[in-house]
């Protein structure tokens, strides 16, 4: 009489089923990551832009904080160019500073030492605003300003992200 032993491992039939469990989980695993991924990814562009829209509108804010009392007329701000989307005038320190939004930059141009520096290149549009002191009437120069407001708006793969800024000017008379 003969005996079989049972011989201990994994038929063939065995190892094909775990193989295919293990392939199933391994494509789960793997969209999930990439699924992940890709959010961390959209997250550090939105933060990178938004860092880009804060950085470039309180850089415009503190400039325009600095706008100087004009020489001659000193019940006047000296500014001189207040358009939709260029904001031209002197600070305190007699440096003269030129805000330009034309899409896709946002430039900062001083007159000494000459030259200019990109606030952010992702200018969806920029709009400033002229306003009297009592914050609603638009303003028609230099003499009557008060408040300047500016509508920044920075573009990225499709998405817009807008911020306005209202900058009361210091020093009124």
């Amino acid at each position: 009489m003969k005996t079989h032993k049972r011989q201990h491992g994994f038929t063939l039939i065995e190892m094909i089923i775990s193989l295919v469990i293990l392939a199933l989980l391994g494509a789960a695993a793997g969209y999930g990551l990439t699924g992940g991924a890709l959010a961390f990814s959209g997250n550090a562009d939105v933060l990178h832009t938004l860092g880009k829209l804060r950085y470039a509108s309180e850089r415009m804010a503190r400039e325009m904080r600095e706008i100087r009392r004009d020489s001659i007329t000193p019940a006047n701000y000296d500014i001189t160019a207040m358009t939709g989307t260029t904001l031209a005038f002197t600070r305190s320190d007699g440096t003269g500073v030129t805000l330009t939004g034309t899409p896709p930059l946002l430039t900062l141009a001083y007159d000494a030492p000459a030259g200019a520096h990109i606030l952010t290149d992702e200018v969806g549009s920029l709009v400033f605003a002229y306003y009297q002191a009592d914050g609603i009437t638009a303003a028609t120069g230099s003499a009557d300003v008060a408040f300047i407001e500016f509508d920044l708006v920075l573009t990225r793969n499709g998405n817009s992200y807008p911020q306005r800024t209202r900058v009361a000017l210091r020093n009124r008379q």
